[in-house]
Formats: structure tokens, sequence, C-alpha cells
């Protein structure tokens, strides 16, 4: 016959029972949560870089045809080098508003800003819309005023790159440069002729851009 066990002690190697397999339990659960949590963040991550290259890739698209409307009308691309000294982003920005343009003096061919005197009260010719584009700074709310800050922006906050007869004299590419720097936000430049090399294209700070027509 066995002896009496105290209820004391069953109580007691139940609950100790209990609470091993629910520690256990518990870090189990844990262990599935962060691997589910890291296999969700990995996927979400990848879906949203790729939503962001799909917009960066329609936006450039925009303004490449933007662009085109402004040769077609004045006979060139929008110079980098310009009279006010603009930054490149600026000068994209005012031409495709139309506050930029050639002015011609004999052999002489300037690129510079229209004076608001030159500009109609219904505003001067727009190859763009730049409410149906991402921007940095203020897009001016009427439309004789003329941008001082407006930039063009990509998925990631930074401006689209813009380059097209730098030094108009040593530019050797037909056309101009245009492209976002996608997600890691850096990029080596091309140089002033504007030939976009294997080289330049394959640097590691290049690997990732993302350029108007491909």
């Amino acid at each position: 016959m066995l002896p009496d066990t105290p209820p004391s002690v069953f109580s007691s190697r139940a609950r100790s029972a209990n609470r091993g397999f629910t520690l256990i339990e518990l870090l189990m659960v844990i262990a599935i949560i962060m691997i589910l949590a890291g296999i969700t963040f990995g996927i979400s991550r990848g879906v949203q870089n790729a939503q962001a290259r799909t917009r960066a890739k329609a936006e450039l698209a925009v303004i490449a045809q933007a662009l085109e409307g402004f040769k077609s009308t004045h006979g060139d691309y929008p110079w980098t080098q310009n009279e006010e000294g603009d930054s490149a982003d600026l000068v994209l920005s005012k031409a495709l508003l139309g506050w930029k343009v050639f002015v011609r003096s004999g052999t002489t061919t300037t690129f510079k800003d229209k004076a608001v005197s030159e500009v109609p009260s219904s505003g001067p010719k727009a190859f763009v819309d730049p409410t149906k584009l991402s921007t940095s700074g203020t897009i001016p709310s009427a439309p004789t005023t003329k941008p001082t800050d407006l930039a063009f922006t990509d998925p990631w906050g930074n401006e689209y790159v813009y380059a097209y007869k730098q030094n108009s004299s040593s530019w050797d590419n037909f056309g101009f440069i245009l492209y976002s720097k996608g997600a890691d936000s850096s990029a080596i430049a091309v140089g002033t002729n504007g030939i976009l090399t294997t080289d330049i294209r394959g640097a590691d700070d290049n690997i990732d851009n993302i350029y108007s027509g491909e």
C-alpha cells in the first residue's frame, strides 16, 4: 500500500509542471512571431521598394515628355548652364514651368529667366503640371510668380538628377541625363561631357539608379 502523499505535494508538482510547460510554449510562440514578423517585414519592404521604383519610372516619363515639349517649342533642351547660376533641379522646374528661355544675340546664345514683364497675366507656357509630381520647395500660387526653390523629387525624397550641356562646349551626349538616385539616395554624377559610361553606371553608388526611358 502506497504511503499517503499530502495533497499539497501533488498541487505543488502540478503547478511546477504547468509553469514549465507554459514557459516553453511562450518561448516557442515568441520565436514563431519573430520569424513571421521578419518574413512579413522583408516582403513588405520589397513590395514598397518595387512600388517606389514603379512610381519613379512613371514620374521620369512625365518629366521626359515635358522636356521633349520644351525642345519642340524652343529648339533645345534646358541647359544646366544658365545665366542665373541656378542649380540643375531649379533649372528643370523653371524651364518646365515656362520661366527659362534661350536668348540669341548674333552668334551668342544664353539660357536665362524670363522677366516678369514678359509673362502674360495667364502665366508662361508650362510643359508640366507640378501638382502631378512630388516636389520640394514651393509651387507658385500665382501663374505670374516665378519659382525660387521648387524641385521635382523621387519617392525617396531626393531631387531627380537632370543634366544637359553643363558646359555647352564640351557636352558630347546627344540627349539629356535624367534619373533617380534610387533607395540608397546616392549617385556619382556624369562628367561635363555628359557621357554615361559603363563604369559610371556600374559604380556602387549608381547601381540602383533609375534612368529615364529604361
